[in-house]
């Protein structure tokens, strides 16, 4: 056996190796140091948690496999408790392109590619009577908003009123309520598979005849079950350009539901979902837009790309137009 090291740079906590077998065979393997730190260890077991049920839902007799086309293939893998946690996948290494700039905006072209795959697997979630936990423990992971917090303060751009915005939306409690509790008023709709973390480095892509192609959407370590808006309200909030989110949030939602309706014949639980309903929990899902936003320009300021002659860079704009259409 022979161990490659994989994803560097890519902002994962845990390390990840290309494993290669006597016969060529490859594999990705993600290991986390049990020693290292109790959050990392409780993410990863959160993530084995998912790999676990997805597993079981492939196995099932009606499953889509389709809808779930751009997620791992799981292999088999450990807790991280006493020792080392393991998880072992599908090497995807050799077909990764190019990846798209967020700072810069995703194309919409690939924007509905990830859109189509989130109503994808929500509809194998509400077509399948075999539950997984909310991720209530999940409450205890707050480091990062710990961290962006403290530095929050250094964007004189922000109003004293919007900072305090962004305080109370990442208060522990207020952050776990966000992803998983259904806004009042919204009736008929149970919460969804929602990844809660579709950042650029956990989104994989393929060039295809000079074309760009989600390849595979990676570490499940924050799912929860929740908000159905929560993932598109990140693709269209975080990683697009204002003006295109802006132009193309209407297409969007349109896609999403006719994805959704396509299957609604197979779901086992309530989803009664209409345009008026989309709209009012991407309302509320955009809160969320503002937070990752804020934690790529606090923790990453490099990515806050300034054009010439410019005051702010292309993230803090975008935060800032994200922060006038939440706040109305």
């Amino acid at each position: 056996v022979r161990l490659e090291r994989i994803g560097l740079r890519r902002g994962y906590n845990s390390a990840i190796y290309r494993v290669i077998l006597e016969d060529g065979t490859t594999f990705a393997i993600k290991i986390t140091d049990h020693e290292e730190d109790a959050v990392l260890n409780m993410l990863h077991n959160r993530e084995l948690e998912f790999y676990e049920w997805l597993d079981g839902v492939r196995r099932e007799k009606h499953c889509d496999h389709q809808a779930l086309s751009h997620l791992l293939k799981y292999s088999g893998g450990t807790r991280c408790d006493d020792e080392p946690g393991v998880l072992i996948f599908n090497d995807l290494s050799n077909h990764v392109g190019t990846q798209p700039n967020y700072s810069i905006g995703y194309d919409p072209y690939v924007v509905f590619q990830i859109v189509k795959q989130i109503a994808g697997y929500q509809s194998v979630y509400l077509s399948t009577d075999k539950e997984v936990s909310m991720g209530k423990e999940l409450i205890k992971y707050h480091c990062t908003a710990k961290r962006s917090l403290a530095k929050l303060k250094k964007l004189s751009w922000i109003s004293d009123e919007e900072k305090q915005c962004l305080r109370e939306w990442t208060l522990p409690q207020n952050l776990f309520d966000l992803h998983t509790k259904i806004p009042e008023g919204i009736e008929g709709i149970s919460g969804v598979l929602a990844h809660c973390d579709l950042w650029n480095g956990n989104l994989l892509f393929e060039e295809k005849e000079g074309t760009t192609h989600l390849l595979a959407i990676l570490d499940w370590q924050t799912f929860k079950i929740g908000n159905p808006l929560l993932d598109v309200a990140t693709i269209i909030g975080k990683n697009m350009a204002t003006e295109d989110r802006r132009e193309y949030t209407d297409a969007i939602l349109n896609l999403y539901l006719h994805q959704i309706g396509k299957q609604k014949t197979k779901f086992k639980k309530k989803f009664e979902i209409t345009r008026e309903k989309v709209e009012i929990l991407l309302s509320h899902a955009l809160k969320w837009s503002c937070i990752q936003t804020m934690y790529a320009i606090t923790l990453n300021p490099i990515d806050d790309i300034k054009e010439e002659g410019a005051e702010m860079g292309r993230l803090s704009i975008r935060l800032r137009e994200l922060l006038n259409d939440v706040n109305g």
